[in-house]
């Protein structure tokens, strides 16, 4: 990885890869845990596969370990709050991660949130509010809930990764995914999917789940946490768009509107921070101090 904007684009395609969970967990039919359980094998297997040298117990650190157990924690509740109700609500209720990383990440990595990335975060997650605008309800209270868990463990995983940047932190992808499989194994065979869907799930594990942790975990070195949050806000944004494609869930003004301001406030704040990369690599001095 050579450049932030690299990197950048790298998430895009993150983004990209994880917007299909919410089609994938609507049309498989087994409990959260049973899927959390075999998406987390697959995702394993492929990360190992696509990592030199696989996982290597004997190099994990305290901290490959507990950022494997916060995967593990973002996955199950991530998942069962899809199940419990809109897959919509849990997602925009994910993406209050960047709030907990704005807050968190100066205290804990001295990474600085300016006033810039202030006022793009809130406008893109206003942009995220305002898409799903029609279809937050107060159904499904618990489910709810654990989506507002799972932004809080999606943004301590983003911290934990910018933690590991130079420990190799695909390892505690691997390993957060076994973590998961392992847990849910009494709940896979209780609920033990069709062919079918084992074949979903395959595919889930593999295209959802394991190439873009891969990719993800690429980044991580080029990138600040905030980053790593902001710019996989576009997750929400294409998720619908799978929905609408192949289930004809037609999306309202507010949805379209929320994805013309979150994908603008996205693109214009990426390009903002390639160019300052640009500057400072020119040896330009920093008008402020560079995030």
């Amino acid at each position: 990885m050579k450049s932030k904007t690299t990197a950048l684009l790298l998430l895009i395609m993150v983004a990209s890869l994880w917007s299909v969970s919410g089609l994938f967990v609507k049309v498989i039919d087994c409990s959260p845990l049973a899927l959390s359980s075999a998406r987390g094998l697959f995702a394993a297997l492929t990360i190992s596969f696509l990592l030199p040298g696989g996982l290597h117990f004997q190099s994990l650190t305290k901290g490959h370990w507990i950022t494997g157990a916060c995967l593990m924690l973002l996955s199950i509740t991530f998942i069962s709050g899809m199940k419990l109700t809109a897959a919509a609500n849990v997602i925009v209720l994910q993406y209050s991660a960047p709030i907990w990383v704005a807050i968190i990440a100066p205290l804990v990595l001295r990474e600085r949130t300016g006033g810039r990335d202030w006022l793009f975060m809130i406008i893109i997650f206003g942009g995220v509010i305002l898409f799903f605008l029609d279809g937050i309800t107060a159904k499904g209270i618990w489910g709810n809930v654990l989506g507002l868990v799972s932004g809080f463990f999606f943004a301590i995983q983003a911290l934990l990764l910018r933690r590991l940047k130079n420990k190799t932190p695909a390892r505690a992808m691997i390993l957060g995914n076994y973590l998961t499989f392992i847990v849910g194994i009494p709940f896979l065979l209780a609920s033990w999917p069709s062919l079918t869907g084992w074949l979903a799930l395959l595919a889930m594990g593999v295209l959802q789940m394991g190439l873009p942790y891969f990719l993800y975990t690429m980044a991580v070195p080029r990138v600040s946490s905030l980053e790593l949050v902001v710019v996989t806000m576009l997750e929400p944004v294409l998720c619908p768009l799978w929905v609408y494609l192949f289930l004809d869930e037609r999306p309202g003004r507010y949805a379209i509107l929320g994805a013309v301001t979150v994908i603008a406030a996205v693109t214009i704040w990426s390009v903002l921070k390639a160019l300052e990369e640009h500057r400072l690599t020119k040896g330009e001095l920093p008008a402020r101090r560079p995030q």
